[in-house]
C-alpha cells in the first residue's frame, strides 16, 4: 500500500464518514444490547467498542511517534492491551461510548498533523513491523469498518465507501498473508483486485465487502467459490 502526505486528507475524509456511521450505531445501542455477543469470538459488543476506543489511542501513538520523533509504541504490550480492553468493557455503556467519542476526536486531530512533516519516516505497528506513518489513517479505517460489522447490527460492510473497502481489503490481505496458519486462497474481486495468499489452492470471488467478511470473520454472504472453503483461524484479522 503506497500512501503519501497527499493521500492523508482523502483518507481522513473517508475515515470521518465511516466513523460517523459507527458512532451512530454505537450511540443507538441500549445497555442490554451492549452486553450481547458480537461477531468477534469471545467478545461482547462492549468489548468491541472498548477496543475501538483504545485502538484509536494506539494508532494516535504511532502518529505522535512519526510527527515528534519520540518513540511511542501503539501498545505497551499485548497483555496490557488485552487487560485495558477488558477493564474498559466492564464500565457502564455510557462511559464506554464517551471514551470512543473522545478517542476518535483525538485521533482525527493527531492524524491531521501528518501533512505537516515527519520526524520519523517509519514507525512500528502492533506486530513490530515497520510501516509508513501515512498508512496509519487507512489502518484506522480498516479497524472501524471491520469492527463496525462485528457489532452485528443492521449496518453491513457493503455500506462502507468503496475506496475505504479497497484499503481495508489490502490491509487484511497483508495481515493474513503473514499468518502461517491461514489457508492458501486465490482472490479475485468484482472490482478486479487479484491476490494470492499462500499456495492459492482455493479460488474465491466476490465484491470487496464479501471478501473482507470472509477473510476477517469467515462470513460467506456474497462469496463465490467451488467446493468447500478451507478452515481459517478464528479472529484472523482485527
Amino acid at each position: 500500500m503506497f500512501k503519501t502526505a497527499a493521500t492523508v486528507p482523502g483518507d481522513l475524509n473517508r475515515l470521518a464518514r465511516e466513523t460517523g456511521m459507527l458512532l451512530a450505531t454505537v450511540d443507538s445501542l441500549t445497555d442490554d444490547e451492549f452486553a450481547a455477543p458480537s461477531r468477534c469470538e469471545g467478545w461482547t459488543r462492549a468489548h468491541v467498542v472498548a477496543h475501538l476506543a483504545l485502538n484509536a489511542d494506539a494508532l494516535g501513538n504511532m502518529v505522535s511517534w512519526a510527527t515528534t520523533g519520540v518513540e511511542t509504541p501503539a501498545y505497551v504490550s499485548e497483555d496490557a492491551r488485552d487487560a485495558d480492553i477488558e477493564d474498559l468493557a466492564k464500565k457502564p455503556p455510557a462511559q464506554i461510548k464517551a471514551a470512543l467519542h473522545t478517542a476518535v476526536d483525538s485521533f482525527a486531530a493527531k492524524a491531521a498533523t501528518l501533512t505537516s512533516g515527519l520526524k520519523a519516516e517509519t514507525v512500528k505497528n502492533r506486530a513490530g513491523a515497520d510501516v509508513s506513518p501515512y498508512v496509519v489513517p487507512a489502518m484506522r479505517i480498516s479497524e472501524v469498518i471491520i469492527h463496525h460489522n462485528d457489532l452485528d447490527t443492521v449496518w453491513e460492510l457493503e455500506e462502507a465507501d468503496i475506496d475505504a473497502l479497497e484499503d481495508t481489503l489490502e490491509i487484511i490481505v497483508n495481515r493474513v498473508s503473514a499468518n502461517e496458519d491461514f489457508p492458501g486462497v486465490t482472490i479475485d474481486t468484482d472490482e478486479r483486485e487479484h491476490y494470492v495468499i499462500g499456495d492459492g489452492a482455493t479460488a474465491i470471488k466476490g465484491g470487496r465487502d464479501a471478501v473482507i467478511g470472509w477473510l476477517a470473520r469467515g462470513l460467506t454472504d456474497g462469496l463465490r467459490y467451488d467446493g468447500e472453503l478451507p478452515a481459517r483461524p478464528a479472529r484472523a484479522a482485527g
